[in-house]
């Protein structure tokens, strides 16, 4: 498909400035992004298969509606900054598949991605939401998605950000898929961070990692 979708409705702008400015909170940060993480599926469930059914209310019979592509979704989590982000897209979608990968991506040029722990369903016949807070050189998002190739074909495939990069925007659009995202920024710094971006997101929502394992 290679559609973008750019969500930009007062309350996810207002969520968006929340977790951009400096000093904020790691529990807001969080907070922030499942909110995000939310107002993103809403808006993707408008794209979804539904049927028509009527419910009995306790006064009569109306009409309604059932979203019949539920159970086909499977929603991935990068560990470890999008954890609160997918937490929120699956308040709004619990019946999906939930799979998970650990990649890690260098901070120095060519910005190499490393991949060391994948748990994820078959995706064959499936909707395939990746969830990741950031989108900035894609060499991430790439990787993973030539990982998840090994799990079969998706008949859809979706990639949430809440902010991503021009550049990381185009690398990506040029596969068949959709990306959803709430802020679109023009550079990335020497160490592929988006500018003005908002940070490193995983250590935003979690701290700064130890290197250190005594």
């Amino acid at each position: 498909m290679r559609m973008l979708k750019l969500i930009d409705n007062l309350i996810v702008r207002e969520t968006l400035t929340s977790i951009r400015r400096k000093g904020v909170g790691a529990a807001d940060f969080r907070r922030g992004l499942s909110e995000l993480g939310r107002y993103m599926a809403y808006e993707f469930a408008d794209t979804l298969n539904y049927r028509d059914v009527e419910v009995e209310t306790p006064l009569g019979v109306a009409d309604g509606v059932e979203i019949s592509d539920r159970e086909r979704m499977v929603v991935v989590s990068i560990l470890r900054a999008s954890l609160p982000f997918s937490e929120g897209v699956m308040k709004v979608f619990p019946e999906a598949h939930h799979g998970i990968i650990g990649a890690r991506r260098s901070d120095e040029p060519p910005f190499n991605v490393s991949i060391d722990y994948i748990r994820m369903p078959r995706l064959d016949g499936r909707i395939l939401v990746v969830a990741d807070p950031m989108l900035a050189t894609g060499n991430t998002m790439l990787g993973i998605l030539e990982e998840l190739g090994g799990f079969g074909s998706p008949d859809r495939t979706v990639i949430f950000n809440v902010l991503s990069s021009r550049e990381g925007l185009e690398r990506v659009l040029r596969r068949d898929l959709d990306v959803y995202t709430c802020g679109v920024d023009d550079k990335l710094d020497d160490r592929g961070y988006i500018v003005p971006g908002l940070g490193d997101a995983g250590d935003l929502a979690f701290g700064r990692p130890s290197e250190c394992r005594k």
